[in-house]
């Protein structure tokens, strides 16, 4: 009896051993576009270094384009806030352009 507990035990374990790692690596819908954000902030503000990131929803345009909005704080000579638009085709997961927006 305190075999079959121990088996039990053990195969529960097991199985969440194995599946954590799967849920950790998940990654929100919007990350690869984050990091293509950041990416091209940091080409487009080559004096400045990125210290706050944040996704602010994503819009639905039509069938074939979907907008990712962040906001990126960048520091260097003077804070500037940027708001980037990353827009994507969702059928295709596709690219297709980056636009920048600096608040005043």
């Amino acid at each position: 009896m305190l075999q079959k507990q121990a088996v039990k035990v053990s195969l529960a374990f097991a199985v969440i051993f194995l599946t954590l790692p799967m849920i950790t690596l998940a990654q929100p819908e919007y990350a690869q576009w984050g990091n293509i954000a950041l990416e091209d902030a940091k080409a487009q503000y080559p004096d400045y270094n990125a210290t706050d990131y944040a996704y602010q929803g994503k819009v639905f345009i039509s069938a074939e384009r979907e907008q990712f909005n962040f906001l990126i704080t960048l520091e260097g000579e003077e804070t500037k806030e940027v708001r980037v638009y990353v827009l994507v085709n969702p059928q295709t997961e596709q690219l297709i352009d980056v636009y920048f927006d600096e608040i005043e």
